[in-house]
């Protein structure tokens, strides 16, 4: 039972972080910042991370796996400390670089660290990609949402300090359940045999690339709104709860993606799912550029979260199925979050200065329905495949 404790680590780790965010992003509008300069916080995140990936893709392993998460949650602590001791502008850009080392070490190691915890339980990889992505996604959900409100009612050094907590009693649970990992059970590579069904992925087409470009092309529309809502938020005068709360929309409808998807067998190589989820996400960002009151973001925000939620999924998915190379592949993935972080903050943040804010979230839209059609050509081709052998595989 205490296994699935795990879980609380990402989603902790994520509210932290989210908050940061949140009131960085936030602060830097409330000083008057252009939607370039804000997006630059997160560029910088990005630019760092992507390069910490692929350092912690060269030492992690399962046995390693819970010491680098211990490490990373005290530097990410530290960290919190520092924007309060640190206030000014320039220091938090450079507080958000270092920020992508605890993130980078925090992540990739927790899915090789999930992985090995869930194979003992003789759990599917659809079971850790969907509780791995219904869990950072709460705390995505509920770092904007607490933080709106603590700094209501407190101030933003206040979210901080709740951070510096939160990351502290990560550490302290990994410690206590860092044992789980010595627990290998036998498997063989590529079948899923929880709940009674076996389905050999060995066979099906390795789509791990499919997922870093299209799970590329869902994080830069990630990145896009992330980085430019806050601007949009204090040109509407939504409140700080207002904008807490369509953050936390986004992110509880990703959340509720990860549970449904929990005991999914095969809609990841069917392209009618996939086309479905992606169409999603256009209509999320074409709703955003006609936004104007928070009940109007917050619909919006529902569509993105939904489409982000499935194609998370589907990136994680394909990355941790393959036998030999999962924990390459999860190092990926997250050097594709940095690279489309910086994509989506930077080209997001430009068109957002040059023709205004409409037009960067339609951008957003054009470049989702591009990756769509991609995905769905490519899975066509591997239609009859994928049907034979996934026969009473929902």
């Amino acid at each position: 039972m205490s296994r699935i404790l795990i879980y609380l680590f990402p989603a902790l780790i994520d509210l932290a972080i989210a908050s940061t965010a949140f009131v960085c992003s936030v602060r830097g509008a409330e000083m008057g910042w252009a939607p370039s300069q804000i997006a630059g916080l997160f560029a910088v995140w990005a630019v760092a991370y992507m390069f910490v990936c692929q350092l912690v893709a060269r030492v992690v392993t399962p046995k390693n796996a819970p010491r680098l998460l211990m490490m990373s949650c005290m530097l990410l602590a530290a960290l919190s400390l520092g924007y309060v001791v640190f206030p000014s502008p320039k220091s938090m850009y450079y507080l958000m670089a270092v920020q992508a080392l605890g993130t980078g070490f925090f992540f990739a190691p927790f899915q090789v660290f999930m992985k090995s915890v869930n194979q003992a339980a003789d759990k599917s990889v659809a079971y850790s990609a969907g509780l791995f992505l219904f869990a950072w996604s709460a705390g995505f959900a509920v770092g904007p949402f607490v933080a709106g409100f603590l700094w209501k009612h407190t101030n933003w050094q206040a979210c901080h300090i709740l951070n510096l907590c939160v990351e502290v009693a990560t550490a302290v649970g990994v410690y206590y359940l860092r044992h789980h990992v010595d627990q290998p059970v036998a498997r063989a590579p590529g079948r899923n045999t929880a709940a009674g069904e076996p389905l050999d992925y060995s066979r099906m087409p390795d789509l791990a690339w499919l997922g870093w470009l299209c799970g590329g092309v869902s994080l830069v529309a990630f990145a896009l709104f992330r980085s430019l809502f806050p601007s949009s938020g204090a040109y509407y005068m939504l409140t700080k709860p207002e904008q807490g709360t369509v953050f936390f929309a986004a992110s509880i409808a990703q959340a509720a993606m990860g549970l449904l998807l929990c005991r999914s067998r095969s809609w990841m190589y069917r392209p009618v799912p996939v086309i479905a989820f992606g169409l999603f996400g256009v209509l999320g960002l074409a709703l955003l550029s006609r936004a104007g009151t928070a009940w109007a973001f917050g619909i919006a925000a529902s569509c993105q979260g939904v489409y982000l939620g499935a194609f998370f999924f589907y990136l994680t998915f394909h990355s941790l199925i393959h036998p030999t190379k999962s924990a390459r592949y999860v190092s990926i993935n997250e050097s594709i979050v940095g690279a489309a972080n910086i994509a989506g903050a930077l080209i997001g943040g430009q068109i957002a200065d040059a023709f205004g804010m409409p037009a960067a979230y339609l951008a957003g839209a054009g470049v989702v329905l591009v990756g769509v059609v991609v995905q769905g050509v490519v899975h066509l081709r591997h239609r009859a495949l994928v049907r034979e052998l996934g026969k009473g595989h929902p």
